[in-house]
């Protein structure tokens, strides 16, 4: 922290200077050219002693340029947009008997290189005359070149009487693509690179005895150990796609920073997610349970 004695010095001599004025002028009559005299005074006093530090005390001072960029600029890409193959949403009731709404969702990049920056993703209610309501946006994750991703999310825009046909999921701010690496350091190539998705496959679904549920195992293959973020896809009897979670401990909690999140290790791995009943969407169908691998990041 910086000395401040060039300051407290002055000052001290200042109160000192103006308690002399007030003894010396106690005895003289309180007249207003008195009182402007004292006032005057000390107004000296201050631009007397108040001068600026000897040119030695200064200290040299060096502009600095601006700072660096903390990365590449991931707009700098190709500007597309990913598909959104299918999706669908459902009500369920969580263990607090909260009203939620869940959503699952097949998203694809259909391009050559990496999507480091998807756009958004949109959900919005339709009203009866047709009206649209922006009912929330988030953001999927990165998504890997020729690659399609499951997603499950749990909306928190409260939905009133909304009825779940009349919500619909678009994107309407545009997703870009990895630069050109050829133009980039090494660094920044780090930065755009997407690490390819593992395969998971479900093996089996058995009921639990406490809590009200079901334990899901699924196998992983993975090139390399990475973290991903799973999601859990649910269907109907006919395949159709009726909602989704993120496989957390607690997929209602908008901590978003944890939910999800498995470290998975090189080669083949077998491991297990508990599945409450509440959470489950009425009509989903147990054999059609599917795991969704995505990158970290995101929501």
């Amino acid at each position: 922290m910086p000395s401040t004695s060039w300051i407290s010095a002055p000052a001290r001599r200042l109160r000192g200077f103006a308690s002399r004025i007030v003894r010396r002028t106690a005895p003289m009559p309180r007249l207003p050219f008195a009182v402007a005299l004292a006032a005057c005074a000390a107004a000296l006093a201050v631009a007397v002693e108040w001068q600026p530090l000897p040119d030695d005390g200064i200290a040299d001072v060096t502009e600095l340029g601006t700072a660096p960029a903390l990365g590449p600029d991931f707009t700098s890409g190709r500007q597309v947009e990913f598909e959104i193959l299918e999706y669908g949403f459902s009500p369920v009731v969580d263990e607090l008997g909260t009203p939620r709404v869940i959503l699952g969702a097949v998203l694809r990049n259909p391009f050559d290189a990496d999507m480091p920056t998807p756009g958004s993703l949109d959900v919005w209610a339709v009203a009866e005359d047709g009206t649209e309501d922006d009912l929330e946006s988030f953001y999927p994750n990165p998504i890997p070149a020729d690659t399609t991703v499951q997603l499950g999310f749990v909306l928190s825009a409260a939905l009133f009487d909304t009825p779940i046909e009349n919500l619909r999921l678009t994107s309407r701010e545009p997703s870009f693509l990895a630069p050109d690496p050829e133009g980039l350091t090494e660094e920044e190539r780090g930065w755009t690179f997407v690490a390819p998705l593992p395969e998971v496959s479900v093996v089996s679904v058995e009921p639990l005895l406490s809590p009200d549920g079901y334990r899901v195992h699924y196998r992983v293959v993975s090139a390399v150990e990475q973290e991903i973020r799973v999601s859990i896809i649910f269907r109907n009897a006919d395949g159709v796609l009726i909602g989704g979670l993120p496989a957390g401990q607690d997929p209602f909690s908008f901590d978003l920073g944890s939910a999800g999140w498995r470290t998975v290790g090189e080669g083949e791995s077998v491991q297990e997610l508990d599945l409450h009943a509440a959470w489950i969407p009425e009509g989903a169908d147990l054999d059609r349970i599917e795991i969704g691998p995505r990158t970290m990041g995101g929501a």
